[in-house]
């Protein structure tokens, strides 16, 4: 048998590589087991491996708890591969499940995940609302682990809405949230959240700062997804300072980690940001071709600012490449529907 309460007490600690070697022996996994290994892989920034482990726990789970938390954690999962859609479902599941029985601690948990979907969604508002709703759950329960969390999706909310001074008030208050337990997972994620909106206002500096404090944290960690977070967000800030040279190194560190992960939609990410700055060393073609990976890749996704923000850059580099009718087809597209989704994308050119 696992040693159940030992492999939580790794995970709490961010320690997803020994949990592991806890469940290698286990013959016969439970349903308890094989969530608790999935949970590790996700530490991992596996997530579709992740994924995979969750659906055998599912299919054998009998507990009604237990079934709640695969849904919860499957549905993290998909909402970060870029299947917003599918994610609120498995959220919205669970919290029909959580009301019927009365299990209010589980109802909190799944409202954060359908927020959480509905951000992924582009549906901001409507996450917003959810997400307030969580928040002031997570201050009655002096649950400051929560707070941090909720401070930190709220800041990414008002960024994507053009809001960047609360949007800074947010991540702050997470970072210090994060602090005050010693979560410093959570504050490297703080951290991300400054140094992306401080990028976006044009404090370049504060951003590069920002990333370099995140950086230093993941470095300890065997948190995957944050080192490639971190890189390519690195990447990002070097490159609207004008230090292309640096910045493409950042973006291949991205590329091959996102890449052992998985993480498609995030990869589109690197591959638009890659491309920028090949668009300014006028490298048209090199960036042509990372720009139409980063379009498939975000195309089986329902991440709407990657699509948008895709077809404005492609259309930039189509018309320097003299496919003028092409260009102009794809950028009215691009601000057509980043007007239909209500979001600013296409005002974030200069980024």
């Amino acid at each position: 048998m696992a040693d159940v309460e030992k492999i939580y007490e790794l995970l709490e600690m961010n320690e997803p590589t020994r949990a592991l070697a806890l469940l290698k022996n286990v013959r016969k996994k439970t349903a308890q087991d094989l969530f608790l290994e999935g949970e590790a892989h996700r530490q991992l920034g596996s997530f579709e491996r992740a994924l995979k482990t969750y659906a055998k726990g599912l299919a054998i789970a009998d507990e009604v708890e237990g079934r709640m938390d695969i849904l919860l954690a499957m549905s993290a999962c998909y909402r970060t591969l870029g299947h917003a859609a599918l994610a609120y479902e498995l959220a919205l599941e669970t919290l029909e499940m959580a009301k019927e029985l009365e299990f209010d601690d589980y109802e909190i948990r799944a409202m954060q995940e359908m927020g959480m979907s509905l951000r992924a969604w582009g549906k901001l508002d409507d996450a917003l609302e959810l997400l307030d709703a969580v928040l002031a759950a997570y201050v009655q329960l002096k649950d400051y682990a929560g707070q941090s969390f909720i401070h930190w999706a709220k800041g990414g909310i008002f960024r994507l809405q053009g809001h960047f001074e609360e949007g800074i008030a947010q991540f702050k208050k997470s970072i210090a949230l994060a602090k005050k337990i010693g979560d410093k997972i959570n504050e490297a994620y703080g951290y991300c959240g400054l140094a992306g909106i401080s990028r976006i206002c044009g404090k370049i500096d504060d951003c590069v700062k920002n990333y370099k404090l995140a950086e230093k944290i993941f470095r300890r960690s065997e948190d995957v997804f944050g080192k490639a977070y971190t890189q390519c967000g690195m990447a990002n800030g070097l490159r609207q300072q004008g230090k292309y040279d640096e910045a493409l190194r950042h973006y291949n560190v991205a590329d091959k980690l996102y890449s052992s992960i998985g993480d498609k939609v995030d990869l589109g990410f690197v591959k638009w940001g890659r491309a920028d700055v090949l668009k300014r060393k006028n490298k048209l073609n090199l960036a042509l071709e990372d720009l139409q990976a980063a379009r498939a890749l975000f195309d089986n996704s329902d991440e709407k600012r990657g699509q948008i923000l895709t077809k404005l850059s492609l259309a930039q580099v189509l018309y320097s490449l003299g496919r003028t009718d092409e260009a102009e087809e794809l950028y009215e597209a691009g601000v057509k529907q980043a007007k239909a989704e209500k979001l600013h994308t296409y005002l974030e050119s200069y980024t």
